[in-house]
């Protein structure tokens, strides 16, 4: 395995985030919204964390259709906030505080 390869790919991973949150906020105010929509629509609590597994998931939905670089970026950037989400202070304080 190529380190290199390895290292610039995470990179990428890392300039989505960045631009990401640049275009829509920080990662885990976006996906509180998100969270928040879908808890009203689901009828239960979703989760920010919940959010980037899911989003990790509809990326690797589409990657079945085909391979598409941003495609596989995305969905390893989905879950790289979602190991920042989890079991922290962060995802508990944002469920109990609604974004509007």
């Amino acid at each position: 395995m190529d380190r290199y390869l390895l290292s610039e790919f995470f990179s990428r991973c890392t300039e989505h985030i960045i631009e990401r949150a640049n275009q829509y906020d920080a990662p885990e105010l976006n996906l509180k919204r998100i969270a928040d929509m879908w808890t009203n629509f689901l009828k239960r609590e979703v989760s920010p964390y919940e959010v980037a597994i899911m989003m990790a998931m509809l990326k690797m939905a589409r990657l079945s259709q085909g391979y598409h670089q941003d495609t596989l970026e995305d969905a390893a950037a989905y879950i790289a906030i979602a190991e920042l989400l989890k079991g922290t202070d962060l995802d508990s304080e944002l469920n109990n505080h609604k974004v509007e």
